[in-house]
Parts: C-alpha cells; structure tokens; sequence
C-alpha cells in the first residue's frame, strides 16, 4: 500500500468514523443514501468516494484482484460476499478493514468478531473495551460460534474484564451448542478441574471426546492423558499411547512432540530414535518450536542420527524464528 493511500485511510478513519452509532438504537449519522466505500472503507453520501475515487457499489475481487460492479467477479465467478468475508479472514488488518466494516454494518458475525479485536487494540480505531466486548457479543448473538468462545477465553483468563469463571463457562457453553469443538474441549476441562462445576472426570472425558468428534486434534490427547493418569476411567498406557497416537494422526503438533519425547527417551514405550524424530519432524512442520530445538540438539550431539551441525544450525534458526529466544545461543556457537 502506498504512503498516499495509507494517509488517505487514517484521514478517512479520524473525520469519518462513526461506526459507534452501528450499536445505538435508532442513532443516524448519515443521511439514507450513505454508503460504506470497498475499496478503503471510508463513509461517503455521493456517487465517488471522497478518499480514494472508487464508484459507489464498486468492490475488488479477493481472488483475482478484478474490480466489479455486480454481484459477481467478471473475471473468475466468486460472488461479493464471498469475496468479502475471505477479505475479512485474511489476516491484513488494513486489507481487511473495509469488508470489515461493511459487513459488520449488516451484523455479520466473524466481521463483528474482527472488529472487536481492533477496537480491543486500538488498532484503525479508537481502543474501546466497551465496545470491544459489544461487538463480540453481537457477533455470538448472530451465531458465529468463534465469537463466543474468544469471549470465553476473555472471561476465563481476566483479560479486559475481572476475571469470571461463570461467565466464562457460560460462553464456551454457548460456543459449544453451536458446534465449537475447541469450546467443548473449554467446557471439559471446567469439568476435569471442578472450576464452577462439580469436579467429574468421567463426564470431562464426555465433553473432549465430543470435542475430538468435532473436530479439534487436541482432545484426543486429553483423552490420552485421563487414560495415562487414570481420571475418569481406569488407568491403561496402552490405549493412551493410542489416543496419543490418533491425536498426532489428527494433526495435533502437541500429540506429536509429546510422542517424540517418549520414543526419544524410552519412556513407557521401547526407545526407537528413529521414531521419535521422525514425530519430531512431525510436529515441527506443524509449528511446535520444542520439536525444532529438540531436533536441533539431536543433530548437533549425534543422538540418534550422525551429529551435523548445520542440520543443527538450520533446526535451531527454525526454533528461533518461532520465537524461541533460548536457540540464540546455540547459534552463536554453530555461527562464526
């Protein structure tokens, strides 16, 4: 993005900025015809955007780039509104900001989702927690399960509000009957640990094998672990190592560094180096930075495979580009 545009935008956000009015009763800031602009999400009551010139209507589409008057893409066939709602999801706050804004005027639940979290850091507009939490909720209301799970998550760790375990377990219960796998992993958990609830182990279990159905990798390794330690059902290693086993087929980078280790060190399960890196790599391609200094170590000291210190070297630049500050040091060592 150019400098110019960009000064356009921030020019546009501080004097035509009223999405407050969004979540007022019966408050109007501009007149009928006003409209929200697609290309920089400025508000405009004319034909042309003020900001940046786009036509009133006009969009750009998210997958090839072509700009459109009608409902759908010229060029390639995706439709506005899926063209929007990918601009929302696509990580660029700028990009995304005017979707955005467009589709949080209508209520859409995951551009409400995305706006708290702006408003959360201040981020394109004026930090309000207030609003911030607002927006969630109206993004939950609208049934978008993910809205009420990040509220959970809010609730359960303090964060912008005081800290509540009722609200919390309120919310990921909300998220959970709308099908959030990850919400009803949240939910087993209040169970296994007896916050709010009675503490049940077997009905914890319930809730992460709902979870695991659902989708969510994680679970299965929960469920793992109650058959390790034996909470909620009698203790058996063999169908943890299972489940653990089925948690890293499921794409768990948890299961699989956790399997790695075991086979890594011959704990509870015969040592097989060979095994055990190989889950190692597993789960560093799935991003788990303790995979990559441990495969780090395993090159650079021959444990299980020839030492090769620039293996070594390259597992532990990946580590710290994950944010593992601790393999700095040993790069000073490979590096001259």
């Amino acid at each position: 993005m150019t400098l110019r545009k960009t000064a356009c935008l921030v020019l546009a956000l501080l004097f035509c900025f009223p999405f407050l009015s969004v979540f007022a009763e019966g408050e109007t800031v501009y007149a009928a015809d006003s409209w929200y602009c697609l290309a920089c999400g400025s508000a405009a009551s004319r034909d042309i955007c003020p900001y940046c010139g786009k036509i009133r209507g006009s969009w750009t589409c998210f997958s090839c780039g072509t700009d459109n008057l009608s409902e759908t893409c010229r060029s390639c066939g995706t439709g506005r509104d899926e063209s929007l709602h990918s601009q929302v999801s696509c990580g660029d706050p700028l990009r995304a900001w005017p979707a955005v804004r467009y589709l949080a005027e209508q209520g859409q639940g995951d551009a409400l989702c995305v706006l708290s979290e702006y408003y959360e850091t201040g981020l394109l507009v004026p930090q309000d927690t207030e609003t911030a939490l607002e927006c969630c909720r109206k993004a939950g209301d609208s049934g978008y399960a993910p809205a009420y799970l990040r509220l959970g998550k809010i609730y359960d760790l303090g964060e912008l509000v005081e800290q509540d375990e009722y609200t919390a377990m309120e919310y990921f219960g909300k998220a959970a009957e709308l099908g959030n796998a990850e919400a009803m992993w949240y939910v087993g958990t209040f169970w296994e640990e007896g916050v709010v609830v009675s503490r049940d182990p077997a009905k914890a279990m319930e809730w992460y094998q709902k979870a695991a159905e659902a989708g969510d990798a994680d679970s299965w390794m929960s469920i793992a672990a109650c058959y390790a330690d034996g909470r909620g059902t009698e203790q058996d290693f063999p169908a943890a190592l299972s489940y653990y086993e089925k948690a890293a087929d499921s794409g768990s980078h948890m299961a699989c560094d956790y399997l790695g280790y075991l086979y890594m060190a011959g704990e509870q399960v015969p040592q097989d180096y060979e095994k055990g890196l190989e889950y190692y790599r597993k789960a560093a391609a799935l991003g788990n930075s303790r995979s990559m200094m441990a495969l780090g170590y395993a090159y650079l000291s021959g444990q299980g495979t020839d030492a090769d210190p620039e293996e070594a070297a390259r597992w532990y630049e990946m580590a710290a580009l994950a944010g593992r500050t601790d393999a700095l040091e040993f790069l000073k060592k490979l590096w001259p």
